[in-house]
């Protein structure tokens, strides 16, 4: 009987095909749907099918209701993403990686289905909602996936690619909308053909999901040590049974680490694995992402544009560069991370960001109607606000918080950070223009100070992982004697590393463990 053929496409192979085939098409159709709508909404086919959106040819109180409910149907997708995100803590252990992801692909394009053939407001909100819990599912899902089937030294590139996608969908959005602004709006297939798009990316998705292999560590967490040793194999392109048991044996003793009667609830608690610091931290860098002002760039932006005499075709173009500009100076963390860290390119990015938004304050505060010079000075730190948010908060959020998660909970804690992240958009979407109209450029003082707030609660707080294993990571945090000794811990693990020592620690471990299962064995046969 001759040997079960090995999977022709294997390591660093596995991984490019991977990102090309289900997390790319995921996180462009993430980007794409979050700018689509906003980008449309003021189409004549768009307001004349949908009366209650029409604030183009309205007045008054009528088109103070249709603001409303415009910005409650573009916000949509958020809220939706709320609910697939929170999903995942219910779903997500229990499905796998996979169907989990399959699952958001297939909700992404009923939505989008709904989204192309809708004549009515109730289904085109619908339709939103739909879309928003799928690829929720799906950005929830994906990067645990990613983070949980990496080597060590991989993982920062390949789920900071996500972030990549993300500003890639977003900027696709910005230019395709333009490009049909100048067809026929009246009529609506210049809307529909551009919303078919993530309904496409999700097919693709849908159909290559299960060419990959399942995630090896929620195989373990399900008992199933075989097929998690198969894909630790072809994950590694590796014949080092040695290497492969090793790797195998570290993800079973951190699973045997936690308390077998762990639940849900667990996550909330501190305990020996100080879960409720480590969900803290993947709440708040995902908090960070989306409070940090981000969301009200373009609106700024537009602003702007206003304010110098840009308008029509040229404020358009100019938005579209921007976000274009985001989706590059995003690979600065891609070819980055793993030689700067994860602690690093934070801080750098968040005292970036705050200094563009006291900047952005300060510019409003002197412009004025025969004074515009500030106003082009706005633009320029608007821009370089572009530039700093992408270093650390379209990427390496989503890596870091499911880095710091052990196996067992990564699923609904990653459930729990990224439905933050939509929260706290869908939060910015509705409060921006209140806040505009209550406090003017003073607006801007206030994303500043968050944006501040970021560098010292990371030196403190955050623990690098770099160069770490999931399990190591796990392992600074049990012995970690405090939430402020964790980042001393972290270093000294890495430094271990670095020499070799860590891996002389895991051979002493599996020592003891053999002595005390021997012992063990020896106590039971004398009993007998």
């Amino acid at each position: 009987m001759s040997a079960p053929r090995k999977p022709a496409i294997r390591g660093e192979a596995l991984h490019r095909l991977m990102t090309i085939l289900v997390v790319a098409p995921a996180f462009l159709a993430f980007g794409y749907s979050l700018s689509l709508w906003g980008a449309v909404v003021s189409y004549p086919s768009v307001y004349r099918a949908f009366t209650e959106l029409n604030t183009t040819t309205t007045t008054g109180e009528l088109k103070s209701h249709n603001a409303l409910v415009q910005g409650a149907i573009v916000a949509a997708v958020t809220l939706g993403g709320v609910l697939g995100c929170l999903s995942c803590t219910v779903i997500g252990n229990h499905l796998g990686r996979r169907k989990t992801t399959f699952l958001g692909a297939l909700l992404t394009l009923v939505g989008t289905i709904l989204l192309c053939t809708s004549f009515g407001t109730a289904q085109l909100c619908v339709s939103r909602v739909i879309i928003g819990m799928g690829i929720g599912q799906m950005s929830a899902t994906i990067p645990v996936w990613q983070a949980e089937t990496s080597r060590v030294h991989k993982r920062g590139g390949h789920v900071i690619l996500d972030g990549i996608c993300v500003a890639g969908g977003i900027a696709a959005a910005s230019w395709i909308t333009f490009g049909f602004s100048h067809s026929q709006t009246a009529m609506s297939y210049s809307w529909r053909i551009p919303a078919i798009i993530p309904g496409v990316l999700a097919i693709l998705i849908m159909s290559c999901t299960f060419l990959f292999p399942e995630s090896p560590r929620w195989l373990v967490l399900k008992g199933r040590t075989e097929e998690a040793k198969a894909v630790f194999s072809r994950i590694e392109d590796a014949n080092d049974n040695e290497r492969i048991q090793q790797d195998l044996e570290a993800v079973m003793r951190a699973n045997e680490q936690l308390d077998e009667s762990a639940n849900f609830l667990s996550l909330f608690k501190y305990g020996r694995e100080k879960m409720l610091y480590r969900i803290i931290l993947a709440i708040l860098v995902q908090f960070f992402t989306q409070m940090n002002g981000a969301g009200i760039i373009t609106y700024y932006s537009n602003q702007l544009f206003a304010e110098i005499g840009l308008t029509g075709d040229t404020a358009k173009v100019l938005g579209s560069t921007s976000l274009t500009f985001k989706f590059i100076c995003c690979f600065i963390a891609y070819l980055t991370i793993e030689r700067a860290g994860r602690r690093l390119l934070f801080m750098i990015s968040g005292g970036g960001m705050a200094i563009c938004m006291y900047a952005l304050a300060i510019c409003g505060s002197q412009t004025t109607a025969t004074y515009r010079t500030p106003a082009y000075v706005g633009v320029v730190f608007a821009f370089l606000f572009v530039f700093f948010l992408p270093i650390a908060y379209l990427g390496v959020n989503f890596l870091y918080a499911q880095e710091v998660i052990t196996t067992r909970y990564r699923a609904p804690a990653a459930g729990l950070s990224t439905a933050t992240h939509y929260l706290c958009s869908f939060i910015v979407s509705f409060t921006t223009p209140l806040g505009f109209a209550a406090l003017s450029w003073k607006f801007y003082f206030i994303w500043g100070t968050i944006s501040a707030s970021i560098v010292p609660a990371v030196y403190i707080f955050y623990p690098e992982t770099t160069d770490l294993s999931v399990e190591e990571i796990d392992e600074v945090f049990i012995q970690s004697p405090s939430v402020l000794k964790t980042v001393a811990t972290a270093e000294r693990f890495r430094r271990e590393r670095r020499t070799g020592a860590r891996t002389e620690v895991f051979r002493e471990d599996d020592k003891r463990s053999e002595m005390m299962a021997e012992e063990a064995s020896e106590a039971i046969a004398q009993v007998v």
